[in-house]
């Protein structure tokens, strides 16, 4: 019996949030290597006018990477799909 394991618009929205955060992160350590004066952070850029609202966006990346945590063990406990075999008493397949 195989079951599927669908992730839900929750599910999705997080991973997305980690992924965005992701490039964010890329981007800031390329502009070291590239320019350490420059400021390739997106966030900051995007909402530079607005620090209350730049520090929410890392609020809510922080805290769906932690429930990315959260659906990566819910896709490690879906287990494998195949049947086990039976084994005799030293290992062995029967």
């Amino acid at each position: 019996m195989t079951s599927r394991f669908k992730l839900n618009v929750f599910d999705w929205t997080a991973l997305a949030l980690v992924v965005i955060g992701a490039l964010n992160w890329g981007l800031v350590g390329l502009a070291y290597f590239v320019d350490s004066a420059a400021n390739w952070n997106a966030v900051n850029i995007l909402l530079d006018s607005v620090p209350e609202a730049e520090f929410a966006v890392y609020l809510l990346v922080g805290l769906a990477g932690i429930y990315a945590v959260y659906v990566a063990a819910r896709l490690a406990g879906m287990g494998s799909s195949e049947p086990e075999m039976e084994t005799t008493e030293r290992g062995a397949p029967k």
